[in-house]
Order: C-alpha cells, then structure tokens, then sequence
C-alpha cells in the first residue's frame, strides 16, 4: 500500500480540480514581546493586549490606557495572534507527533535509543523526548501539504499492535524499535534483528498501547508556534521576552515571546466537542459517497481553516449530517465558530442549523468559502440534547466542507460560578 495514495473517500472529480491547497507565509516574529494578543474568555470577553507576566494559573495583559488584565487559566478559552500563520514544512525539515494532537514540527531527529528520542527543534532547541511519549516521527516530510496530512493522520489513527516504519517504496516494517542512528533505524522484526536504512523511511508509527502523554492535574495552557509546533505547557513564566515553562511531562521549554501564536487554556471549564463522542450521527446520502463526520479535520482529512486560520480542533462534516450529543450536569454554553473550510471552493454552500431539545437556537444564511466565519453562543441550561445540522446550501453535498472549528461546551460548577470576571488593575 503506497504511502501516498488519493484517499477512496475523496470527492468528485469536479471538487478535486477546485480544491484550494492552501500554504502559508511564514507569520513573523518581527514584533517580539511587543507582540498584541486578542484573548477570549469562557465569558465571551474579548481583550487585546501585550503579554507583560505569567503567575500562578494566571496570565497578565498590559492593555490600553496602562492598565493590566489578569485572566485565569480555567478562564480563558484562547490568547491569539490573530494575523500570525504558520510556515509550511521544509524539505529537510522532520516531525515529531506526540500524544493529545501535540507535536514538534520542523525538527531534526538526531538519534534515539528504546527509550529517549534526541531532537532539535527550531524553535525550542535541543530535546530529549521520552519514547514514551511520542506516537511517531516523520523523517521525510512530504512537499506537499495535501500529503503530510494524509501521513500525520495515517500515524494518528492507523490501527496497529506494534512499532510499524513505513518505507519510501511504499511497503511498511513492522516489529520493535531498538533504536536509530544517523544512518539506520533497528528493528525486531519476526523475532530477528533487523537493520533499516534510515534514507528509505518516511516515517516511525509507535505502539499507541504504550503512549504515555498525561494530562496535567488542574488547568494548564497549549501553546501553538510559528512553525506549526503545539506543546502543553505548566509552570510557565515570562523571563526577558521568552517564555520559560515545563511541557505535560516535565520537559524543559524555552522560546521567545515573538514564535507564539496562540495559547489554548485547557480546563474542565472548556470541553471540545472532539473530546466528547455523540449520542448519535445521523446522515442523508445525496451525491457520492457518504462522508462521516470528522474530529479535529474537516470531514475529508485536511485540518480545519477558516478566515486564514488555522484551528486544532473542531468538527468536520458534509451535508447532510446531525449529531447530536447529550447535555451533561453543569455544561452552560455551546460555541463555535462556523464556516465553509478555504479548501472548499465555489461549489461549496452550507447552512447551519443549532438545536437545543427540539428548540432552533440558530441557522446561517446559505454560506460559502467566501464568507466570513460565524462565531456562534448558545445557552444549554435546561437543555438535555444538543444537536448540530449541517444542511444543504443553494446546492447538494458537492465540496460542502462545513466546518464547526472550536466547537465546544463551557461547564461551571459551583467553584467557578463564583470566579469573577478578569481583574482590571492599573
């Protein structure tokens, strides 16, 4: 099976002649700790402002007039460069995929041992990652960026019950890692040792069964970076315009202020709907095959991007797909920002409906990859059942690339009821 091959799910000749694989211009760190952050709470506050300290579950912002906001982890939803993209993967550049969706991108592998891999990364320097984080390393990055998402996706979600290489020629090792060198890549293989030659892997899948990633007790933060690097980070804090942290296993972490794009506070307070499985999908064909809905990549693999960003997580459908998921004790607000993905082209047209029980709370105007994101906030309380309906446009399911990035609950429980809104201080 080639590495590469088209998916058998993909659309219609006509939407795969319009497609738009976009690339991105390098966002820039020209404007260092000046940098300005739009920050959006869990209260739908929005406030813009520069990054000054990080305290104890705390982030400050110097905003306008000289006065200083200081925003709670378990509060804030993200902190954004709204006009800072990412730079598409060199030629010579590597990956490294770690667990949860995090990543350390346009890195170079030096070696590994059966327990520790060494990279160095460009942007937080030299690393030396336990194995046992990692869910695999991409060696040779493909060109196109259609490509490395179908190889990131594929070491993602592949079933597989050990260490599998996958090779350049299109035909996949699978057995133990031993181990990797400059050169070679050491193997157990049919009980054998065996010895691959580094040059003709694409990539390294590990054993999902032994990821080891936990998730930090309490609140805590995921940085994404210019180069498409994403890191949860703890114990963070702001030294001479860097921000010094540990990753969610205790790494050592050190960038400047000007790589950050964004930060993603992860709290109970903010449950993605990825994260929650629904109670049922439903879907009614049209034309072509039916796509099921997708978590974190629109609904035919490709990461989610709308208005020029990029968003880690959300749901990805067609028309015409409904799920619906339950409302659990303490969920308060569904948001979402709403629109049909940039890769769409002009066929692509979508309405989307939002009920809450049998109630509309919400539905788009027929929408299309030139309209503008929709940022959507919908009240729960009292709701037992959440349902998302993506419908046809002025058209059928041709190119309907409907996205529903950041789709999310916000939960309070009787602690955070009484957190009061960000601190205004001068």
């Amino acid at each position: 099976m080639h590495l590469f091959n088209k998916s058998p799910r993909s659309h219609s000749a006509a939407c795969l002649i319009i497609a738009v694989l976009s690339s991105c211009a390098r966002g820039g760190s020209q404007d260092g700790p000046d940098a300005v952050f739009l920050a959006k709470t869990i209260d739908g506050h929005e406030i813009a402002g520069r990054i000054i300290a990080f305290g104890d579950q705390e982030v400050t912002l110097a905003v306008k007039d000289g006065k200083k906001e200081s925003l709670r982890f378990d509060r804030l939803v993200r902190l954004a460069r709204e006009s800072m993209v990412g730079i598409p993967a060199g030629e010579n550049s590597q990956a490294v995929l770690l667990g949860d969706g995090d990543r350390l991108m346009r890195a170079s592998i030096r070696g590994a041992t059966d327990a520790t891999i060494e990279i160095r990364s460009e942007s937080l320097g030299k690393l030396d990652v336990p194995l046992g984080n990692v869910m695999g390393l991409i060696l040779a990055v493909p060109s196109r960026s259609a490509d490395l998402d179908r190889l990131i996706e594929r070491i993602q979600t592949e079933p597989r019950k050990s260490e599998v290489a996958w090779l350049i020629n299109g035909d996949r090792v699978a057995g133990s890692f031993l181990g990797m060198d400059e050169r070679s890549i050491k193997f157990q293989a049919d009980l054998k040792p065996v010895e691959i030659d580094r040059g003709g892997v694409v990539a390294l899948g590990f054993d999902p069964k032994l990821l080891d990633y936990p998730r930090p007790k309490g609140a805590f933060l995921e940085a994404s970076l210019a180069d498409g690097t994403r890191i949860g980070l703890t114990r963070i804090r702001l030294a001479e315009g860097n921000i010094e942290a540990a990753s969610r296993t205790g790494l050592s972490i050190r960038f400047p202020v000007g790589e950050l794009a964004r930060l993603q506070g992860r709290s109970e307070s903010v449950i993605y709907l990825s994260e929650r499985a629904p109670a049922r999908a439903q879907y009614e064909e049209y034309v072509g095959p039916t796509l099921p809905y997708r978590v974190d990549r629109t609904v035919d693999g490709h990461p989610i991007r709308l208005g020029g960003q990029t968003f880690d997580r959300g749901i990805g459908t067609q028309s015409r797909t409904f799920l619906a998921y339950r409302i659990e004790p303490g969920d308060r607000r569904f948001q979402a920002t709403i629109g049909v993905d940039e890769r769409a082209g002009p066929l692509g047209s979508v309405v989307f409906r939002v009920f809450v029980d049998r109630r509309e709370r919400f539905q788009s105007p027929a929408m299309t990859d030139r309209d503008p994101p929709k940022s959507l906030d919908i009240d729960l309380d009292g709701g037992k059942i959440l349902i998302l309906a993506t419908e046809f446009g002025e058209r059928g399911n041709v190119c309907d690339l409907a996205d529903w990035a950041e789709a999310r609950i916000i939960r309070q429980d009787s602690a955070s009821d009484n957190v009061s809104n960000p601190r205004t201080s001068p």
